[in-house]
């Protein structure tokens, strides 16, 4: 395992990019508010300088607005530097960054698992917004 569980507070993480689906987060907050945080943790980039989340912008967003801890499953930023990229590489799509995950990462399951599952649940709610 390459990364470590930390609860972050939703302030010093980056999200990737702001609310782009207002109904899901809007969703996110209501169901937050009533039960508090109650999902897997966010796959979040170390750097130099603060978090750079790569999963989890809307669950940030509402995490920002109820003031709520979020668990964070870390990678190092180092091995991106290594090649070329940075957290910032996170603005590519969703396969791709899952890609770079099982290339810098592969041995490192907890965060595999992560990135497929927000792939995956990314994918349907740009059906859903789409629709």
């Amino acid at each position: 395992m390459d990364g470590k569980y930390l609860n972050l507070n939703p302030r010093d993480v980056e999200p990737l990019h702001a609310v782009r689906i207002p109904s899901l987060y809007t969703e996110l907050l209501g169901k937050m508010k009533a039960e508090g945080w109650n999902g897997r943790p966010l796959l979040v980039i170390q750097r130099e300088n603060g978090y750079q989340a790569w999963t989890g912008s809307h669950r940030i967003a509402a995490a920002r607005e109820l003031n709520l801890q979020i668990p964070c499953y870390v990678l190092p930023e180092k091995p991106l530097l290594e090649i070329g990229k940075d957290s910032v590489s996170g603005h590519i799509l969703n396969w791709e960054r899952s890609a770079l995950i099982r290339t810098l990462f592969p041995n490192d399951a907890d965060a595999i698992h992560l990135m497929d599952a927000d792939t995956v649940e990314s994918e349907a709610a740009s059906e859903v917004k789409s629709v």
